[in-house]
């Protein structure tokens, strides 16, 4: 099966400039479900959520793990107009991070939900350091602010931002020099694209916005956690961008276009859950 696979301001060349001042513990089996042409939206939107006290909720948790060989691992040459003194010769694609027992880095995984605890709108950061964009996939809840520094020395980026992962729908576009701290609310649910169109095209990252707290994005080891889940039964979705490059004709910018979303669903009574999911060859 195959992988399933922000009003515009300005549109800034990167370039060098001077830098500016700083402003039963249950088991539930690995999913088999894997859901070609899936949306990218990780939830309904018009969803309404209720807070409500929750007693005797658990903790959902669990293991993205890769299966089978590793994709060989890609790099983009860096040309002479996208600042290889800092940003080096070559710049790894980086859709993929697999640690060396399996587990998969940057996997989001949320639930569907109605109601639950007060959500705690806990501000994201986003980095751009070595030409790149860290993390490359972060989760953040409708309210919360999104937050983007740059701590490439001495280099102009420019935070572009979509809703979607097909960039029709702009949110924001704006330029973000070295020791600036740019910060939006997030207003909407959906997944948000993130690029640099000013010459650093390698450049890409996803932040899922959802309207409830139950979300998470796998740590180095594969691992998440949801806790705080109140009883009853619930869809447990994983999403990850995918790794088979699928570029566009006329658009340098590479692509992964394959996103993968896979369901399984969970019962909570009180007690953990333990919920794990598999890419690769046996898992897309």
């Amino acid at each position: 099966m195959r992988a399933v696979a922000f009003v515009a301001v300005v549109a800034l060349a990167c370039r060098r400039a001077p830098t500016p001042a700083a402003p039963d513990a249950r088991a539930t089996p690995p999913a088999t479900l894997s859901v070609q042409g899936a949306p990218s939206v990780p939830d309904d939107p018009t969803r309404a959520y209720r807070a409500v006290e929750v007693r005797g909720g658990a903790t959902i948790r669990g293991r993205v793990r890769w299966q089978g060989p590793l994709p060989r691992p890609e790099a983009l040459v860096v040309p002479p107009h996208s600042d290889p003194g800092h940003c080096g010769a070559q710049q790894p694609l980086e859709p993929l991070t697999v640690a060396p027992d399996g587990g998969v880095l940057g996997a989001v995984v949320s639930l569907r939900i109605a109601q639950g605890v007060t959500a705690r709108l806990a501000p994201v950061t986003i980095d751009q350091r070595r030409c790149r964009y860290e993390p490359r996939v972060a989760s953040i809840t409708v309210g919360a602010e999104l937050r983007f520094t740059n701590n490439d020395p001495e280099v102009f980026h420019n935070v572009h931002a979509y809703y979607g992962v097909d960039g029709a729908d702009p949110w924001f576009n704006e330029a973000s020099p070295t020791g600036v701290t740019i910060a939006r609310r997030v207003e909407r649910a959906g997944v948000l694209r993130l690029v640099c169109d000013s010459g650093h095209t390698w450049m890409v990252a996803y932040v899922h916005a959802f309207n409830h707290p139950y979300h998470t994005v796998t740590d180095g080891t594969g691992a998440y956690a949801i806790p705080d889940v109140p009883p009853g039964v619930y869809e447990l979705t994983m999403w990850h961008e995918g790794w088979t490059r699928r570029d566009r004709a006329g658009d340098p910018r590479p692509a992964f276009v394959e996103h993968v979303t896979q369901s399984q669903p969970v019962t909570v009574n009180g007690d953990e859950v333990t919920a794990d999911f598999a890419l690769g060859a046996t898992g897309r």
